[in-house]
């Protein structure tokens, strides 16, 4: 299954150490030239770098540049081009978090999954053995935006 991933999923994950667990759900994962460069000024680049260098992730541009700017005008540049970039690279998933994003990503098609939903899939394959309670804590001081309880429950839902 291939992904495109924005700098939100990568940076939380990143973070938290497990950025590198990515590969337990996805064959592949596209980067956005635009999101690469948030990533370039944040801690988790040498990670990003290493999925690039191993071949399992890559930077990419979008061909639909019309598309790019459409939903330039209502979303950031990164949600943008993740978004296009997934339609142009037929990717099977786009990995977002801002709900603005995802609910034009779904409107054109695409299926989106954010950082909860891939947190919530490595708890249930055991690849994470974190408590829920502890990553939603790690989650909101790094500054992800969630209220703790609905975190909790997406993350301890089975």
């Amino acid at each position: 299954m291939k992904a495109v991933v924005n700098a939100s999923i990568l940076i939380a994950l990143g973070k938290l150490g497990y950025l590198s667990l990515i590969e337990k759900l996805f064959d592949k994962v596209v980067i956005a030239k635009s999101v690469f460069e948030e990533v370039r000024k944040s801690e988790v680049l040498a990670e990003v770098d290493k999925l690039i260098d191993a071949g399992f992730a890559e930077v990419a541009a979008t061909s639909k540049g019309e598309l790019l700017d459409i939903l330039s005008f209502s979303l950031g540049r990164g949600e943008a081009e993740t978004i296009a970039l997934a339609l142009d690279v037929k990717a099977d998933i786009a990995l977002l978090d801002d709900l603005r994003a995802r609910r034009t990503a779904e409107r054109s098609g695409v299926k989106v999954m954010g950082t909860l939903g891939m947190l919530k899939a490595l708890i249930d394959m055991e690849a994470i053995r974190e408590k829920p309670e502890q990553l939603c804590e790690k989650l909101i001081e790094q500054g992800f935006w969630i209220e703790e309880d609905q975190c909790m429950k997406i993350l301890s839902d089975s």
